[in-house]
This record gives structure tokens, sequence and C-alpha cells, in this order.
């Protein structure tokens, strides 16, 4: 029986990968004059600022304005973010339905101010897990075992929705069956090599899980 969702929040809850996509691309153009496409950006949804910066090299010196930068970009387009269709009516629906709820992300926990708060269903979470809640942030486990402790659930009482390697990654080192959103999946066919356990088609399916209309069956 489910008992809780996990969910993760960018490319799943909400329409933000392009937006941050074409943030870091333009931050690291201006301060590096490097010039590469959004599309090899892809790497960096999903991990945590700091792991980003040494990801592509950004010197010390100059990662705390490469940071203020990128994220000024975040923050001034995230007026034009909207929720996924769907997905505000799942969660309230599941909330209804005594469904336990969590947050689990890459974000640091000074980000999700601007980035998550403006869709206001934070209160329909029992707790949010932020990248620096645990000792390893995704595609290590430790996030998610943090949520399920503090929800108070098994992983086989649990499902875990994201969109990303990071994500499935995360939930299998969990043993916690992962439900794909392919309405938000930038890396669709690379995420599907780590056979999910559910592809969703939208997010109503959650709910259809969640009832039992669908086994927990390996998608082939």
């Amino acid at each position: 029986m489910i008992k809780a969702i996990i969910f993760d929040i960018d490319g799943t809850i909400t329409d933000t990968n392009p937006l941050f996509l074409r943030s870091i691309s333009q931050t690291f153009r201006e301060f590096t004059g490097n010039n590469k496409p959004e599309s090899f950006f892809i790497f960096t949804l999903g991990i945590p600022s700091p792991e980003t910066l040494k990801a592509l090299s950004i010197p010390p010196e100059k990662g705390k304005a490469f940071v203020v930068r990128w994220q000024k970009l975040i923050q001034e387009g995230m007026r034009e973010v909207r929720l996924f269709p769907g997905i505000r009516e799942i969660i309230e629906e599941l909330h209804q339905e005594g469904i336990k709820m969590a947050l689990v992300t890459s974000k640091i926990r000074s980000e999700m101010s601007y980035q998550f708060d403006q869709f206001m269903i934070n209160h329909f979470f029992e707790t949010i897990i932020c990248a620096e809640d645990s000792p390893r942030p995704k595609p290590y486990p430790d996030p998610l075992l943090l949520a399920l402790e503090r929800l108070g659930v098994k992983n086989n009482e649990s499902i875990f929705v994201g969109d990303s390697i990071y994500d499935i990654q995360a939930a299998k080192g969990a043993s916690i069956p992962f439900a794909l959103a392919s309405w938000g999946a930038l890396e669709l066919e690379k995420v599907l090599e780590f056979c999910p356990d559910f592809v969703l088609e939208e997010p109503e399916d959650i709910g259809e899980i969640v009832r039992g209309k669908r086994g927990l069956t390996p998608v082939v």
C-alpha cells in the first residue's frame, strides 16, 4: 500500500528547466566568454549550485559573483514560470486522500523562497528536504532516506516522482519505486535506460498508482 509520495521539484512540479538552462548559459558566457549551447548545461539540472561551480571550473574567486548573477537571472524569470498542468490538482487530491507528501530538491534552502514559495503549495508537504539537509545530495540516496524517516514510512510504502537521471539514481539507491515524470524530462531516453518502475504521461497517473490501478511492475 502506498502511503507517501516524494516529489522532485524542477521538471516535475514546476516548469523551470528552460529558465534554468537559459540563465546558467548566459551567466557562463558573461563570465568566461565561452558561448556553449543550452543543451551543454543539462547536466547541471538537479545538482546543487556549489557542485555546478566545480563542474564548470569556475574559479573560487569568481564563484560568489557568478552565483549572484545566475540567481538574479533566475529570479527575474520566475514570474513567467508555471506549475505543470494538472500537478496542483493531483497534489490537492492526494492530500485530501490522506497521502503523506514530501519534497526532495537539490536547491539550497536560500533558493527555495524565490523559486517555489510563489506557487503557494508548500503546506501540502510534511517535509521539504534541501541540498544541505542531508550528508550528500542526489544522486545519492541520502535525501530520500531522510524524507522516509521524517514521513515515518518504509521505502516500499512510497514512490519518488522525478524527471532526471539524478532522481532515478537516488531512488534506486534508496530502494524506492521511481515514477518518471515524462512531461518534464529533458533526457527521457537516458532516464529510460535506468528502467523506471513507472513512466507517467500526466500527473493524474500518480493517482492511479496510489489507488492501485497500476501495479508495481517494471516498465519495459
